[in-house]
């Protein structure tokens, strides 16, 4: 018999003793409700060891569990009644499983078992003590673990033997065992010995040597027990008083030895055993359902674990058991598939929708550079690579193995119904094939790297959703840039009768500084990808988010002014002597401004970073764009030959290229007076230049 087999017999003759307890104690009156019963213990015990496996479905499980629970008790109530009734007939408990102690209905105290406690020492006849050895005698007792034993006051003592119920009182008096008359009682913090000759809490008390009781309100402390059960009560029913003692009971573990011996029993078995019954079913089914479960596949899973059932050595040796080996194989992994796509049935349909917007085939657009198609089509690529998951794809890979190995499955039979066997099949087997445990290594390795995409979907959506969003604005607002807005530029330059030639090359420069911005996009977010950056204080959203956000002010900042102030520029400087080279100038001036804001932008996300390195990385991905207006500058007195800028200011321009930031990446302060001292610098050499011309 197999594991699986043996844990499953075990379940079953448990749920035949549950069973038998239903049918038999909890008043179950037909078959129906018995068979109901069994079928909802077997689902309880089911929905609690999923719990434990499945957290997502916990909400779910617990409210069903509670619908259970519920008809167990409504089918069980004829039990419950026959308990509660026999509660009210009764008021004194003893426990089968607490032998030394037992307690009163009516007020949920416990009193030590005098037939277990020395209430008047070990002599026979018993003595009694003295006043002051009390204390001592009660420390010494173990009370099945309860605690906080005590000597009584004056009027627990009188109440409890009142109405002569108390199962020790003896005689026509009040007196307790054998006639002894004298009990320690707790009469104003001292110990006195009570005549239980006489009548009331506190008549005749002494301060002769006595026998002692000790009582403990262990079980019902901190709460309103006693009024709750009290027949005064008039808040609750009489049903509801009894079922506080009754929950006493059972939350206490707690089983009660009823005067009706049936009783006891019943109790016995429906609150005592069945729980037992019930934690062993839940653990046998924990067990079988541990043997069942199909383990969810993941881009860490050990492909060498599946393959030890196989014997390579016999397989490579055998065309037939090669083949068959590769359908049982396959087969196995298209089924973790189906599992895997099932359990992430909601993430997979979101991971493919964005698929959808990547898998689209780029098309080259007639007004964009063979540059910039290539930008574009290579940054779709890459978050095609990332993020287009083709779960088809990947079953599609496997069951092309598959189909493989069933064609050399049917060449072989084809073989077989051939008058050449023999030499045919000889030629079969001489073909170059891989190995079996290459060919499982390698469809393991197809699985993984679609899994790594999923996982890091799910642990990151919220980074890649923005992610294909962003990508998808910036190639659409380029398009944007490349088409319409050229045309309002042409249109605009026109109507103001601006030459081609001149609209044209703010154009072209306008386009060589879009291209630099968009050409920062993909890096960064790449970046965050290979790994999310740690920030000083944290943030929820990402550096790579806060970057490309800034970038995009700075990227709408240039369009804003070529689109809205670049035109006015020129019409300043037209007439002027050098007009185009001081419109040139301005128009460097103000686009210098826009970097300067963006670089002033950076800086607290620059700081915010934990690591030195991504402080560093970020610098160097921004540089070219710190510099593209030096760089400008410099190439405009280059091409113009400009005899009249003298050599220091060039010196002093081309030394502006050389700051490096990086030795100020230590400190923000320091770094924010460099930049500041770079921006001064850059705007008096300009103004120099701008005079030298005049």
């Amino acid at each position: 018999m197999s594991e699986l087999q043996t844990l499953t017999a075990q379940r079953d003759e448990v749920l035949a003793k549950i069973r038998e307890i239903e049918a038999s104690c909890e008043g179950i009156e037909n078959e129906h409700n018995a068979q109901r019963v069994q079928e909802l213990n077997l689902e309880q015990a089911q929905l609690n060891a999923q719990k434990q496996e499945l957290s997502a479905k916990l909400s779910a499980m617990n409210s069903r569990l509670s619908a259970i629970s519920a008809e167990i008790t409504q089918l069980s109530g004829t039990g419950i009644d026959r308990i509660l009734e026999a509660i009210k007939n009764q008021r004194w408990y003893f426990f089968k499983n607490k032998t030394k102690v037992l307690m009163d209905r009516d007020t949920g105290l416990l009193w030590a078992n005098l037939k277990y406690f020395p209430f008047g020492g070990e002599s026979t006849p018993p003595n009694e003590y003295s006043l002051t050895a009390i204390p001592q005698i009660i420390n010494n007792f173990a009370f099945d673990g309860y605690t906080g034993f005590r000597v009584p006051t004056c009027y627990e003592f009188w109440k409890m033997i009142e109405d002569k119920s108390f199962p020790f009182h003896y005689g026509s008096y009040w007196q307790l065992v054998n006639d002894h008359w004298y009990w320690a009682v707790n009469y104003n913090n001292q110990i006195r010995s009570k005549d239980t000759e006489d009548n009331g809490a506190t008549a005749d008390l002494a301060s002769n040597n006595s026998y002692v009781i000790p009582c403990s309100a262990e079980l019902v402390d901190n709460s309103d027990y006693e009024n709750n059960v009290s027949p005064n009560n008039s808040n609750y029913t009489e049903k509801e008083r009894l079922q506080f003692t009754f929950d006493l009971f059972t939350q206490n573990d707690l089983w009660p030895i009823f005067d009706d011996e049936e009783i006891t029993e019943l109790y016995k078995k429906i609150y005592y055993e069945k729980p037992r019954l019930m934690e062993q079913l839940q653990t046998l089914q924990e067990e079988i359902e541990s043997l069942q479960t199909v383990v969810l596949l993941s881009s860490e899973f050990d492909y060498t674990a599946l393959l030890a059932k196989y014997d390579i050595k016999s397989i490579d040796s055998s065309v037939i058991k090669y083949y068959q080996a590769v359908q049982q194989w396959t087969n196995e992994l298209l089924e973790k598939l189906d599992y895997y796509e099932n359990e992430k049935e909601d993430v997979i349909r979101d991971f493919n929708i964005i698929g959808l917007k990547l898998g689209k085939k780029y098309e080259n657009i007639d007004q964009l550079t063979a540059g910039e198609n290539n930008l574009l089509r290579e940054r779709q690529r890459y978050f095609a690579s990332r993020f287009s998951l083709g779960m088809n794809s990947v079953k599609s890979k496997i069951l092309a193995v598959k189909h493989q190995a069933d064609e050399l499955e049917y060449r072989i039979d084809e073989i077989d119904n051939g008058d050449d066997a023999i030499h045919q099949l000889a030629l079969l087997e001489k073909e170059e094939r891989a190995s079996f445990s290459f060919i499982a290594e390698n469809t393991a390795k197809i699985i993984r790297n679609a899994l790594k995409k999923i996982e890091f979907f799910e642990a990151n959506h919220q980074y890649v959703v923005w992610a294909i969003e962003a990508w998808e604005q910036w190639t659409e607002k380029y398009k944007v840039f490349r088409t319409t807005y050229r045309e309002e530029l042409k249109g605009s330059c026109e109507e103001d009768g601006i030459e081609e030639e001149i609209w044209q090359k703010w154009f072209s420069d306008w386009q060589t500084l879009r291209f630099r911005i968009e050409q920062k996009f993909q890096p960064i977010v790449e970046h965050e990808l290979r790994s999310r950056v740690a920030m000083a204080e944290e943030d929820e959203i990402s550096v790579a988010q806060q970057i490309i956000a800034e970038l995009e002010v700075y990227r709408n900042a240039v369009d804003t002014f070529y689109r809205e102030e670049r035109k006015g520029i020129y019409q300043n400087f037209a007439f002027q002597s050098n007009g185009d080279i001081q419109d040139k100038l301005e128009a460097e001036s103000k686009l210098y401004k826009l970097t300067a804001d963006f670089q002033n932008a950076l800086q607290s996300i620059v700081f915010n970073c934990a690591k030195a390195e991504d402080r560093i990385f970020i610098l160097n991905w921004a540089n070219d764009l710190l510099d593209i207006q030096i760089d400008d500058v410099l190439a405009l007195i280059s091409d113009n030959d400009l005899d009249k800028i003298s050599e220091t200011i060039l010196t002093e321009f081309s030394e502006l290229k050389k700051k490096n930031y990086e030795i100020y990446l230590a400190d923000a302060k320091s770094y924010g007076e460099e930049q500041a001292r770079r921006d001064k610098q850059f705007n008096s050499l300009l103004f120099k230049m701008r005079k030298g011309l005049k």
